[in-house]
């Protein structure tokens, strides 16, 4: 092969490099699918309200111009009730841990590998640019703090545990 020739191959290839490498990346998650792997546990108070309790819930929502999955912890809020704490547990694997402190049938579904948590609002979760897929397991946590004098009483509340798919 000619000296020359390789030369101007492997400039060409170091340029076409450097750029790629100067250019933002992007982001190639366009949407976002959740299946349930586990059911949830306890419900929040309803304070002075005369309502059922809910159970905790989760929210995926993807926001394609800052390549961030905005995760909402769902707990009822009103009548008295504060939720202070909303947390989601992330993990890469499914499990199945007793949780008996927090009441009958409470179970963690995902490995413990990285925790969010917030006071409230959504927690913004950055993805990975440049990859075609990415997925993982789910569970959230919040805590419900009754009003004195109001239904129920302070309790940690549990979503079910969900797969979250980006692709």
């Amino acid at each position: 092969m000619n000296p020359i020739r390789t030369n101007c191959v492997v400039s060409s290839l170091a340029i076409l490099l450097a750029t790629a490498a100067a250019l933002p990346a992007q982001c190639l998650f366009t949407t976002v699918t959740t299946w349930s792997v586990g059911a949830g546990c306890n419900v929040g108070s309803t304070g002075f309200c005369k309502s059922v309790g809910l159970p905790t819930t989760t929210s995926f929502s993807l926001d394609v111009s800052n390549c961030t999955l905005d995760i909402q912890v769902n707990l009822f809020e009103a009548c008295g009730v504060v939720v202070p704490l909303r947390a989601v547990v992330i993990g890469f694997q499914q499990v199945a841990v007793p949780l008996p402190d927090f009441g009958v049938g409470c179970m963690l579904h995902v490995s413990p590998d990285v925790v969010l948590a917030t006071a409230s609002g959504p927690i913004p979760l950055a993805l990975p640019q440049g990859m075609l897929g990415f997925g993982f397991f789910a569970q959230s946590i919040a805590l419900s703090i009754a009003p004195l004098g109001g239904a129920g009483g302070d309790a940690f509340t549990f979503s079910g545990g969900e797969a979250v798919i980006l692709q």
